[in-house]
């Protein structure tokens, strides 16, 4: 099992992901729906989705680890099943938020146009439909990384603290 200063890697570093997956996704939301905050939330939801991804994956790797050392229970067994779809969808956020970063957000579409091949995926912002409904992508994958980062928090409090 993972340990740092001798408690297990899961409980310290669940406390990240508790805190970066609700604030990435109020930002996703926030830059979906505010065209004036986009050139400042661009960058920083850039950087908090893609960090996300590693600390989801090495935080759930330590919560299996750990859920070895626990006596199975059904609260334990919610937990573990809620943390699988908080890794996934960690990863199709940080998707969903490239994506629309890359065609949204003008300095990115600018220097993807002069890669070539993949000017393509700048070009797109052109395209109102198509800015709007990557926009909207992204506010719904906001809203469900906050959804389901609650729903596994919650569970997992409950595994640990029920009956208490």
């Amino acid at each position: 099992m993972i340990e740092i200063a001798g408690l297990p890697a899961h409980i310290l570093l669940i406390h990240g992901v508790v805190v970066l997956a609700p604030l990435a996704g109020l930002a996703a939301i926030v830059y979906g729906v505010w065209r004036a905050a986009q050139q400042y939330l661009a960058w920083p939801l850039g950087v908090l989705a893609l960090g996300l991804v590693p600390l989801t994956l090495v935080t759930a790797q330590a919560g299996e680890q750990l859920e070895k050392a626990r006596p199975a229970s059904q609260l334990l067994h919610e937990h573990v099943e809620q943390g699988d779809v908080l890794k996934y969808l960690a990863v199709a956020f940080f998707a969903v938020t490239a994506v629309m970063l890359a065609v949204t957000y003008e300095p990115f579409a600018r220097r993807l146009e002069r890669l070539g091949s993949l000017g393509f995926i700048g070009r797109l912002g052109g395209s109102r439909g198509v800015r709007i409904a990557l926009l909207t992508a992204g506010a719904v994958a906001g809203a469900v990384l906050i959804y389901q980062s609650i729903i596994t928090g919650h569970s997992g409090a409950a595994s640990v603290w029920a009956g208490r």
